[in-house]
């Protein structure tokens, strides 16, 4: 039968389903509900993040700057707050990933009424019914690649629901954070079609259910299902892996994990060099970390933009910030004849690198930070 054929029984099923819905099961009833429930879960925890949650962060901020004395920086911080947060920036996004998110539990909830509204046992859940779905002589293909994509983009909404929650905790939910979550639920399912083409699961002639298990995961990491599908075609693309012309990755910095370089990376930090230039101040409001973990990282990052290669002799005796670095020198002007004997690095290059770090204005501001956040208090 043409696939014009199956969307118009498809839409013929549902008017069908719409007119009789008194009819419905107990089930049915309560997967209708579910669905309503779930598929409203962002629409709900944006309410409350603005309801309750930016309130506290707004204080924070402002006893922050009233601590450090930096009131002249209070309205250029709050302006910055109010444009990172404007309300009218997440009516797109949320409804985004809202109609993606609905997709998935219709598919996966009540998808069995695109091909079947019989009472003879034959409408079978996506969710429940496994490979028994598409056993199907005339719409088996079909219903097993709908199964495929329902499972991916479920996956992407139970990880898009947890990233999103996380985020409404750490009062750092942005309109981005919806986009990277609606992207990831497009990337999942046209990723899992392909590696169901690729590992030969696309029979429907198959009762193995694995694909699905695949499919879910690539919904929660599509990341690695995209790598994987990378893998099973290398050699289609033969060279693929060469490196890229070298950059300092973020996991160079010191108490930077894989999960923080995520958060990083969705403010525009995608390597050291961008977190050493990037205004500290922004990077207080834009990111949940906590002020002094930001000044630790920040400083971190600019004395390995200075020193590159040996950053580790540094980090050997002590030295392991641009902080550091300034507080050892400006103690004793030998220090840097010390330092070039005990590291081996040039006296001229310690002298370079002393007068960058110490004419970048960004480095008072670390500075004054670190001299005053001991009396800053956030209970």
């Amino acid at each position: 039968m043409p696939s014009y054929n199956l969307y118009a029984h498809a839409f013929q099923n549902v008017c069908i389903f719409l007119q009789t819905q008194q009819k419905m099961s107990l089930a049915q009833w309560i997967e209708a509900i579910a669905l309503v429930l779930l598929s409203s879960y962002f629409i709900i925890i944006t309410f409350s993040f603005f309801k309750f949650r930016l309130v506290r962060k707004q204080e924070e901020l402002d006893s922050l700057i009233s601590s450090l004395n930096l009131k002249e920086k209070s309205f250029s911080l709050k302006n910055s707050m109010d444009k990172e947060f404007a309300r009218q920036d997440y009516i797109l996004p949320v409804i985004f990933v809202t109609v993606l998110s609905m997709i998935g539990l219709f598919l996966m909830l009540m998808g069995w009424s695109l091909y079947d509204l019989t009472d003879q046992g034959l409408a079978k859940s996506m969710l429940w019914s496994g490979s028994d779905f598409w056993a199907d002589p005339v719409y088996g293909k079909e219903k097993k690649s709908l199964a495929i994509v329902g499972w991916a983009l479920m996956g992407g909404f139970l990880s898009g629901g947890q990233y999103i929650y996380r985020r409404f905790s750490t009062i750092d939910l942005t309109p981005g954070n919806f986009f990277s979550i609606g992207i990831r639920m497009l990337l999942a399912p046209v990723v899992s079609l392909m590696l169901a083409y690729v590992l030969g699961y696309d029979d429907p002639e198959s009762e193995s259910s694995v694909i699905l298990v695949i499919a879910f995961l690539t919904g929660i990491f599509p990341d690695k299902g995209f790598k994987l599908l990378m893998d099973k075609t290398s050699d289609i693309f033969p060279g693929r892996r060469k490196e890229e012309v070298e950059n300092l990755p973020l996991e160079a910095i010191e108490g930077i994990s894989y999960f923080h370089k995520l958060r990083l990376n969705e403010v525009g930090i995608d390597n050291v060099q961008n977190l050493a230039q990037f205004n500290f101040l922004l990077l207080i409001v834009k990111t949940p970390f906590p002020v002094r973990v930001l000044l630790d990282w920040v400083s971190q990052a600019k004395l390995l933009i200075e020193f590159h290669y040996d950053i580790m002799k540094l980090q050997r005796i002590g030295i392991r910030s641009a902080l550091d670095f300034l507080d050892a020198i400006e103690e004793n002007e030998q220090r840097i004849q010390q330092i070039s004997g005990l590291t081996g690095i040039e006296e001229l290059t310690l002298e370079i690198n002393y007068k960058n770090i110490k004419s970048d204005k960004s480095v008072w501001l670390l500075n004054h930070f670190k001299v005053n956040l001991e009396q800053v208090s956030f209970d």
